[in-house]
């Protein structure tokens, strides 16, 4: 019994620790959205077609997306978020934010494509950091109610 106890122990500090490890994974893609848009240009691009990527049976569609920048140069940028389904018609508007001194580092400025990831991690980085905490105190408490 006690061994299964030290196994519970242990699966409970590594749920603890996979939660933190996303948490800070979540903190770290938020301040690279956070400093990437900080001193960012805003203005609209549009779909002008899609890079395909295959993967056996799976196709995965990447946006190519021209717009115009502050200086009136045409630039064609791929969106960071492949789906398994075409996300925009081609020809629709999509917000774009670029760094003025290197127009070629541009985003897609939708939250889908900034935020999606380091929210999913914070989610998963709290729920492991509450599942360890729920599995360490369960694991406690039936150690002190097996001690004779």
């Amino acid at each position: 019994m006690r061994l299964a106890f030290g196994i519970l122990d242990l699966s409970a500090r590594l749920l603890f620790a996979l939660g933190v490890g996303c948490l800070l994974l979540g903190g770290y893609l938020s301040w690279q959205t956070l400093s990437f848009a900080r001193d960012a240009e805003r203005t609209t691009g549009e779909v002008v077609g899609y890079h395909e990527t295959r993967d056996g049976d799976d196709t995965r569609y990447r946006p190519r997306i021209r717009f115009r920048t502050a200086n009136g140069d045409i630039i064609t940028i791929s969106g960071q978020l492949a789906a398994g389904s075409k996300r925009f018609a081609e020809g629709t508007q999509v917000p774009v934010v670029y760094k003025a001194a290197k127009p070629t580092e541009a985003r897609v400025a939708l939250f889908t494509d900034n935020w999606l990831g380091a929210c999913i991690a914070a989610v998963i980085g709290l729920v492991g950091i509450a599942g360890g905490f729920l599995v360490r105190r369960g694991v406690r408490r039936e150690v002190a109610e097996f001690r004779p």
